[in-house]
């Protein structure tokens, strides 16, 4: 029996970043969608359901149409705390070790 790879979603504005992130996530082992704006991410979260949501802090506003629960966010933000309900806040530039940590603990 096979065990289908945990659901991860990306949303960052930055390419560049936004491809870092998708291939480090990847390679350890979860389905990434990417989205690298806002109405993409509005459009994947209206379609399926994350197990995590890595999220660029100005990407933010999509959660006013989708008010769910934060606690599975992750923000990617230049301040190191934010008064949001997140799982993590991760400051910008971004450590991918700790990035990898913080995914692992919120799926869990």
């Amino acid at each position: 029996m096979s065990l289908s790879p945990t659901k991860v979603l990306v949303a960052e504005s930055d390419e560049i970043v936004l491809a870092l992130i998708s291939h480090i996530l990847h390679r350890q082992g979860y389905a990434v969608d990417v989205a690298a704006s806002a109405d993409e991410t509005a459009q994947r979260l209206a379609r399926q359901q994350y197990r995590a949501i890595v999220i660029d802090s100005k990407l933010m506003a999509v959660f006013d149409d989708f008010p769910g629960d934060l606690s599975r966010t992750i923000l990617l933000s230049p301040n190191p705390t934010s008064d949001l309900p997140v799982h993590a806040v991760i400051q910008k530039p971004v450590e991918f070790g700790a990035l990898v940590d913080i995914v692992a603990a919120c799926v869990k």
